[in-house]
C-alpha cells in the first residue's frame, strides 16, 4: 500500500506523491507549479479559454511519470510498472464504483430517516396550516369549503397542500357546513387505517 499511495495521491493532487516518497523539492515544485497554473487560469480572463482542468492533466501526468522514476529506481521497473497497474485499476474503476456505493448509501439512509422520522412530523404541522386556512375561511364565508381542490388551488403557495409529505393526497372530508375531516393516509399511503394522521374542526 505504501507504494500504491505516492500513484494514487499523484491522480488527485500532484505532487503529494513525492512528498510521500520524501523528494520535497520536486514535489514542491510539481505541488506550486499546479495550484499557479490552476489560480491563472481561473483568474486571468486571458486564459479563461483552457479548461481549468487541462493544468491538471498535465501535471498530473507529470506527477505520476516522477513517482513511477523514484519506484523504479528504487525497486526495478517490473515492480513500478506494477503498482502503476494497480493504481490506474483503484482511481478509475474501484473508486467511483465506491464512491457511487457510499453516495447511494447516504442517499437511501437520508431518505429513510425522513420516512421514518420526519415526514410524520412535516405533515401534522402542514394539517395545522391548513385547518388554520380553512378556519378562516369558515369565518369568512360562514361555511367550510366543499371541495378542497378548488380551496387550495386559491394560492398558487397553497399548492404542496394536495398531498402529504408522503405524496399521498390529502383526503377531505365535509361532514357539513361547520364540521371537516383532513385525512392523511401516513407512512403506508393506505387510508381508514391506525397510522391515518386525522385534523378536524
Amino acid at each position: 500500500m505504501k507504494n500504491l499511495l505516492p500513484f494514487i495521491t499523484s491522480f488527485f493532487l500532484p505532487g503529494i506523491g513525492q512528498f510521500i516518497l520524501k523528494d520535497f523539492k520536486k514535489g514542491g515544485i510539481i505541488l506550486a507549479s499546479y495550484i499557479i497554473s490552476t489560480f491563472l487560469i481561473l483568474n486571468l480572463d486571458f486564459l479563461s479559454l483552457i479548461p481549468f482542468w487541462f493544468p491538471h492533466i498535465i501535471i498530473m501526468i507529470w506527477a505520476i511519470f516522477g513517482v513511477y522514476d523514484i519506484i523504479e529506481e528504487r525497486d526495478g521497473k517490473k515492480s513500478a510498472t506494477r503498482y502503476l497497474a494497480f493504481s490506474l485499476l483503484i482511481v478509475i474503476v474501484l473508486f467511483p464504483i465506491t464512491l457511487t456505493l457510499l453516495t447511494t448509501g447516504i442517499f437511501k439512509g437520508a431518505e429513510f430517516v425522513t420516512n421514518e422520522y420526519l415526514n410524520e412530523d412535516r405533515t401534522k404541522t402542514e394539517m395545522n396550516k391548513i385547518s388554520t386556512e380553512l378556519s378562516l375561511y369558515k369565518n369568512h364565508y360562514g361555511t367550510y369549503p366543499k371541495n378542497y381542490e378548488s380551496f387550495v388551488s386559491r394560492k398558487p403557495i397553497w399548492g404542496s397542500w394536495k398531498a402529504d409529505s408522503w405524496k399521498n393526497p390529502y383526503k377531505y372530508e365535509l361532514i357539513d357546513s361547520l364540521n371537516y375531516k383532513l385525512i392523511s393516509a401516513g407512512k403506508d399511503g393506505i387510508y381508514l387505517n391506525e397510522d391515518d394522521i386525522i385534523r378536524r374542526n
